[in-house]
């Protein structure tokens, strides 16, 4: 089981790498590839906030998800941002013990939350997405 989380783990820290050496070898990122990290950054804000929500209070009642306004900024600078947040996601999950993998939040819209679930769910976003930014940098 302590695999599986490590794995996850591991998934989430390659991203930012992956996209940092794809937007260095673009001299101009297409709007879409630099929406499509700004999306990734939200999803990890968003992930952070649930996980450290559900890890400090038990079966926490969340907020619905809300559309975060994507900025129009260098992908450069959305991209630390991103790194930013994937970075205090990462850290909160190796801080993790077996027992807190398994906490449980309500959701009004998605129902029970298991925080290994979510984050399972957020490395699935997190493939797709690097996969959307490099069709949209190749693409040009």
């Amino acid at each position: 089981m302590l695999d599986a989380y490590r794995d996850l783990i591991d998934e989430l820290l390659s991203t930012p790498t992956e996209i940092r050496g794809l937007i260095q070898h673009t001299s101009d990122p297409s709007p879409e590839a630099v929406r499509l990290i700004a999306e990734l950054r939200d999803h990890d804000l968003a992930v952070l906030a649930r996980a450290q929500r559900m890890t400090r209070e038990d079966a926490p009642y969340l907020a619905a998800d809300q559309d975060l306004p994507h900025d129009a900024r260098s992908a450069t600078e959305i991209l630390a941002e991103m790194e930013a947040a994937r970075g205090d996601l990462v850290s909160l999950l190796i801080n993790l013990s077996l027992k807190d993998w398994e906490r449980t939040a309500i959701h009004p819209t998605r129902g029970e939350l298991v925080l290994a679930e979510e984050i399972e769910e957020h490395v699935e976003f997190d493939e797709a997405q690097r996969v959307a930014i490099r069709n949209s940098l190749t693409q040009r």
